[in-house]
């Protein structure tokens, strides 16, 4: 999916699987089918849901750091494919479900709309620069470094103190 969703086809899909194209169709489908399952983050946010409020913001940048060698992920396969109109829908409301809702839950300030997509947008602007851009001198700087300074942006923003 490097080349995003528009530009790669299901028999490309499966040659890079080394399976047969009929073998993707039997079980996945459709090409959106595929896509939707290689795609979905949902699922594995059970620790950032679960986590206090305290740790949260611990949790969400721990995910972004882990995928940072990771050009395949779901998240920017769906960035990566952003021109298309239903992946954009299904980015956002991954993102809505995931991250925003559970934040705006636990924000008390005032706008905690727009204080959990500022949180996400941070979330995004990092991994992006690390994993896509490869943008110096994020790419090479310690994942203790960018913790800290996410976690002093997250309490900024959110109001909501992070333990160390």
């Amino acid at each position: 999916m490097s080349q995003g969703y528009s530009a790669v086809g299901l028999r490309e899909v499966a040659g890079r699987a080394g399976v047969d194209v009929t073998l993707v169709r039997r079980y996945f489908g459709s090409k959106q089918q595929l896509f939707e399952a290689a795609t979905d983050v949902s699922g594995n946010l059970d620790e950032i849901r679960n986590a206090p409020d305290d740790a949260v913001g611990q949790q969400m940048i721990a995910r972004v750091l882990a995928s940072r060698q990771d050009v395949d992920a779901p998240l920017f396969a769906l960035l990566r494919s952003s021109e298309d109109p239903s992946v954009v829908a299904r980015l956002n409301a991954q993102l809505d479900a995931g991250i925003t809702r559970n934040l705006v839950r636990r924000i008390t300030a005032d706008h905690a709309r727009i204080r959990a997509d500022m949180v996400t947008a941070l979330l995004l602007g990092i991994g992006v620069q690390r994993v896509l851009l490869q943008k110096r001198p994020i790419v090479s700087a310690r994942d203790e470094d960018i913790t800290a300074v996410f976690l002093e942006a997250f309490e900024a923003i959110t109001q909501l103190p992070q333990r160390r």
